[in-house]
């Protein structure tokens, strides 16, 4: 695993951000942050059992958590027991189940990718996650500078270590789904995580939903605006 600073100005506030598999910081580069420093963590091929934030965390007032795709499964596993150190968790397109026909991303569709994964098939990826043209437009212009071979590794890598904990004991305190997502299907995602004491909001989007914000700061303020009005009713 590795991690990479997107934003660090001395900030009174940190964001750690769970990054999707085969990405890196490229197609976040729109995202400005004022009043937040963001460490990315990515590329799990190398996943440790924990990541010990709480050294560098002190110098900070908050410490907020937000996951997205398969890293809301990573983020979880490298800070479970960590729980108490974050002021907000927040999880984006994904479950603690990512490999799974009805809570997850579904097993053919899993497979299909890491057999098919060759220039064309990460283009197919990358336009199943954006689908809009926009969007689609968007990220090839700012996609991840990863080879094919070492985005395979961690696909290769995660497949061997996913596994399935049930959303009761999840970490995180809030969801954000989105109603078009094509990666992790939008209907798995609300049945993972349906009746738990986690707070679902679903949104208008697609798996990759970060350019409907600009900064990092306007994506937590999004997220506080709507805790309050949760789709479960919590």
């Amino acid at each position: 695993m590795y991690s990479s600073w997107l934003h660090k100005k001395n900030a009174s506030k940190l964001i750690v951000f769970c990054n999707g598999w085969g990405m890196d910081g490229s197609a976040f580069a729109h995202l400005d942050s004022h009043h937040f420093d963001v460490l990315m963590l990515y590329d799990y091929t190398n996943l440790p059992d924990s990541y010990d934030v709480k050294d560098f965390s002190r110098s900070y007032s908050q410490v907020s958590l937000v996951s997205w795709s398969i890293g809301v499964w990573a983020g979880q596993k490298l800070f479970s027991s960590q729980e108490e150190i974050f002021h907000r968790t927040i999880a984006v397109n994904g479950t603690l189940c990512p490999m799974h026909d009805e809570l997850g991303i579904p097993e053919e569709i899993f497979e299909g990718t890491l057999l098919n994964y060759d220039e064309a098939g990460r283009k197919k990826f990358y336009h199943r996650m954006c689908r809009d043209k926009r969007i689609y437009k968007y990220f090839l212009q700012n996609q991840p500078k990863r080879a094919i071979d070492n985005q395979l590794g961690e696909l290769a890598a995660l497949k061997k270590m996913i596994d399935c904990t049930p959303a009761e004991n999840s970490i995180y305190q809030q969801v954000l789904v989105t109603d078009h997502d094509l990666v992790v299907p939008t209907s798995n995602q609300l049945q993972y995580w349906q009746g738990t004491r986690t707070t679902i909001t679903l949104l208008p989007g697609v798996h990759f939903p970060f350019t409907s914000w600009k900064s990092w700061d306007e994506f937590l303020g999004y997220t506080n605006s709507v805790y309050l009005t949760p789709i479960n009713g919590k």
